[in-house]
């Protein structure tokens, strides 16, 4: 639109359509559009078969398959989990990674989420009674409470020259989003990051193209399971 009329259709809009509150309708049209540019990006990335002709299931697939790719059970890896719930993805981390020198730290409130994400996970869905889950491992540590709260601390206390290993499950798009973009000067090349979530293009995916546009980040998809719920890439 013409710089010259665009001061004047802001205007008009304002006090007529401005008047109405749209923001459902609208929100309606932002998902279906989310959608076209999510559809899009699978397109792009393709999902390689396995050699039975089919496509990998589940998380542990995806995971297993990116360790033995990038050998991350071989050298020190730090792990760092937003959104952990009973931890039942960090504890198979933690049993898949034998390095004493790799360090694992999951964030999460435990007290479910802090806004709405979707019709069947509203505010406080996923509440883990403010229990941190029962992991012994010394390699292991959490950080309680929003990550809005929780990881500026830890960055600033914390080395993070080491090959970083994101896993995303907060689900909402406004978490993830605070996570990548406080995260994103410190990603080098070789860091990896999972999505548990990215099929849902409003959310996950959403904050993951808005940080790969706004920081020019250049990445290399290494995969995703079947329907692309589950993705991982690395920083190039």
């Amino acid at each position: 639109m013409p710089q010259r009329i665009r001061p004047t259709v802001s205007a008009v809009l304002g006090n007529t359509l401005g008047r109405l509150n749209l923001e459902r309708p609208a929100a309606g049209i932002a998902s279906i559009a989310y959608w076209l540019r999510l559809s899009r990006w699978c397109w792009a990335h393709p999902i390689q078969r396995l050699p039975d002709g089919k496509y990998g299931k589940g998380r542990g697939w995806l995971w297993e398959s990116v360790i033995r790719k990038e050998g991350l059970d071989l050298i020190p890896i730090q792990y760092l989990e937003f959104g952990v719930y009973r931890g039942e993805s960090l504890k198979w981390w933690l049993g898949r990674i034998s390095h004493p020198d790799s360090r694992f730290v999951g964030f999460d409130t435990f007290t479910g989420l802090p806004e709405r994400w979707r019709r069947s996970e509203p505010l406080g869905a996923f509440d883990a009674g403010g229990r941190l889950p029962d992991i012994q491992d010394p390699r292991c540590s959490f950080e309680a409470g929003l990550f809005q709260n929780t990881l500026p601390g830890f960055i600033k206390r914390t080395d993070l020259s080491g090959r970083l290993i994101l896993q995303f499950d907060a689900d909402l798009y406004t978490a993830t989003l605070f996570v990548l973009t406080r995260l994103a000067l410190y990603l080098k090349p070789g860091d990896i990051l999972f999505f548990d979530e990215f099929s849902c293009p409003i959310d996950e995916f959403k904050a993951f193209e808005e940080f790969v546009r706004s920081f020019h980040i250049k990445y290399e998809f290494l995969g995703a399971v079947y329907g692309y719920t589950r993705v991982a890439v690395k920083i190039q």
